[in-house]
């Protein structure tokens, strides 16, 4: 009975953690659409009063909005602090959000999930090691220290833990039971809240045996001009700290940059998302030059919002970014499969910018046509090859010049 009473508390709580993040997007969408969807001046003071508010919130909780790296560091040292910040974390990025700077909703999402996760993982605990003394609790007494967010919480103890192989099988069970469970619950949301499509296919392919030829060419280009961008952010945050430029300038600096962007690029507000229709829709139509400076002002956009406390994720600016640079290079080559050149292209280009090619070879695939799926896969195993060779190399070049590169 109480395994299958602690089963039943898990299940209910990763559900719960679902729920939380369908409903932060289902919020930003509608914040989102009730902001831009007004006038001129209406869009520029809710602008200026989110920027007063970040401003508020960062003050009072400098380490936020908290990025997915640092809620992993601390999953992994087990300690997290008071959980209920996870809701000033979603609160700051919801703000950031809704007054459009060019960053993505994953890195909170995530991070809030991490966090609950370990949160969840407290509460089992307590219920399985307390179970005899919760029993001997009333049931009102019972469903409170259940329900209370911030009661009946115990966190990880090595000493105390059961390290049987067996129970360790049912543990990992147990976490992807719960994990396909929140999936669930979170697919369910979104569907009955008529959300946007996550994904926009970017049209059908009728690749044949010759466009292999491009593949490698247009690998290379886009990886030197990924690194070549990644580099420069990496400058960029290095002169940014540089100096003591106080909150109040960096905010007011992210204000002035999105107000500029929705003035005269006003299809490069947000994470870019929801605008991939663009590149099968009016932009099919546009010059190789116009969409190549559109990839230039997203990724400007995207960094000037990241040096200036209007933090969020970067994959999803980045990857509008690879595929509108990709879609001007394919237009450049007419004579080949314009999918496949745009998905190498951004495949090669994200893979750099994040330095991450499996995930930017997951995301792309999403987004092409099935049949495209070989190519993606092959410019993801090429681009982990180049990396681990720079890996290599790298070393063997700092000792025989004396000098440390930028990674």
């Amino acid at each position: 009975m109480k395994k299958v009473i602690i089963i039943i508390y898990g299940m209910l709580l990763s559900a719960f953690i679902g729920i939380i993040a369908s409903t932060f997007l289902v919020i930003e969408t509608w914040t989102s659409d009730l902001v831009w969807q007004q006038s001129r001046a209406i869009q520029i003071g809710a602008v200026v009063l989110g920027g007063v508010g970040l401003y508020w919130l960062v003050r009072r909780w400098s380490l936020m909005p908290q990025s997915a790296e640092k809620a992993l560091a601390n999953l992994k040292q087990h300690r997290f602090g008071d959980y209920r910040l996870v809701f000033v974390n979603l609160l700051i990025t919801l703000i950031i959000l809704t007054c459009g700077a060019g960053v993505g909703p994953e890195a909170a999402l995530l991070s809030a999930v991490i966090t609950l996760s370990s949160w969840q993982a407290d509460k089992i605990r307590y219920l399985y090691f307390n179970y005899s003394a919760f029993q001997r609790l009333s049931w009102l007494t019972k469903f409170q220290r259940l329900a209370a967010f911030s009661r009946g919480l115990q966190t990880y103890d090595g000493h105390r833990a059961i390290k049987t192989p067996r129970f360790l099988r049912q543990k990992r069970l147990l976490y992807v039971m719960f994990g396909l469970n929140g999936l669930v619950a979170f697919a369910i949301l979104m569907r009955h809240t008529d959300q946007p499509a996550f994904i926009t296919k970017l049209g059908n392919s009728t690749w044949h045996a010759n466009d292999w030829q491009v593949v490698l060419p247009l690998i290379m280009v886009a990886v030197i001009y990924g690194n070549l961008w990644r580099l420069g952010g990496n400058w960029f945050q290095r002169l940014i700290a540089r100096y003591s430029i106080p909150l109040s300038v960096k905010i007011l600096c992210g204000l002035i940059g999105i107000l500029v962007i929705s003035r005269f690029f006003p299809e490069l507000l947000f994470s870019g998302q929801h605008e991939i229709h663009l590149l099968v829709g009016t932009w099919q139509q546009a010059t190789p030059l116009f969409l190549s400076m559109m990839a230039v002002v997203k990724l400007l956009f995207l960094n000037w919002c990241l040096q200036t406390h209007w933090r969020g994720g970067d994959i999803f600016p980045v990857l509008f970014a690879s595929l509108t640079q990709g879609l001007a290079i394919s237009l450049l080559l007419p004579n080949y499969d314009h999918i496949v050149v745009m998905a190498v292209v951004a495949t090669a280009m994200a893979g750099s910018l994040l330095d991450q090619p499996l995930i930017a070879g997951m995301m792309v695939a999403l987004f092409c046509p099935l049949n495209v799926s070989p190519i993606v896969i092959v410019t993801v195993l090429v681009l982990m090859g180049i990396k681990r060779g720079i890996r290599q190399v790298k070393p063997l070049w700092q000792r025989l010049t004396g000098t440390q590169t930028d990674d």
